[in-house]
């Protein structure tokens, strides 16, 4: 049983002028290999999930977005593992472009065709999660 519960967002920013989404590389641990993800990240004590979604697109890509700007897609996605209960709410920010202010807390980032997501993503959870952003925007899988 997880005795871990977190509370996150993990938000698909789409550049719909190039048909391209944006992918951050997080280094090497002790506990994962390097690897590539949407912008994700926890809630904070007194933030709401939209909050959140525009504090970490900021954050990590030094993007700026405002709450009509973000479409929520899935309420509660849950991801168990041995330690720990993950709650995600996923969004979706659609825009033209943007130039990308990469945070410490990545190593690199890249705009990537969708047939080409689901190859880099290492975790489960980010391909299931990146399948219903597809379904939301009416494309095929990758």
């Amino acid at each position: 049983m997880p005795h871990f519960v977190k509370h996150s967002i993990e938000c698909w920013i789409f550049d719909r002028t190039r048909i391209r989404f944006l992918l951050l590389k997080c280094p090497e641990t002790d506990r994962h290999k390097e690897y590539w993800q949407p912008v994700t990240g926890g809630i904070e004590d007194g933030e709401d999930r939209f909050e959140a979604c525009i504090r970490e697109i900021r954050e990590e890509t030094g993007g700026a977005v405002e709450k009509e700007n973000l479409k929520l897609i899935l309420h509660d996605y849950r991801v168990y593992s041995d330690d720990r209960d993950l709650h995600k709410s996923i969004f979706i920010n659609e825009r033209e472009g943007f130039d990308v202010i990469l945070s410490d807390e990545h190593t690199a980032y890249m705009w990537v065709e969708p047939l080409a997501v689901p190859d880099m993503l290492l975790w489960g959870s980010n391909r299931v999660t990146f399948q219903r952003v597809l379904d939301y925007l009416g494309m095929s899988g990758g």
